[in-house]
């Protein structure tokens, strides 16, 4: 196989390897759940505003 989908089949095993290392590994999944946690609580923060910030104005 050569060409456009050689390079395509590549890029997706670089992502799938990628992907794995990042699920299977108990460090990195420890730091994507905090990593997890914080983008959560800044997007909820941000929905909490938008739909009850005229209620918490001072």
């Amino acid at each position: 196989m050569a060409g456009p989908a050689a390079a395509v089949s590549e890029a997706w095993g670089k992502v799938t390897g990628f992907l794995h290392s990042q699920i299977n590994d108990k460090e990195n999944r420890a730091n994507n759940y905090k990593i997890a946690k914080a983008l959560g609580l800044f997007a909820g923060s941000i929905l909490l505003m938008r739909n009850c910030g005229d209620i918490m104005a001072v």
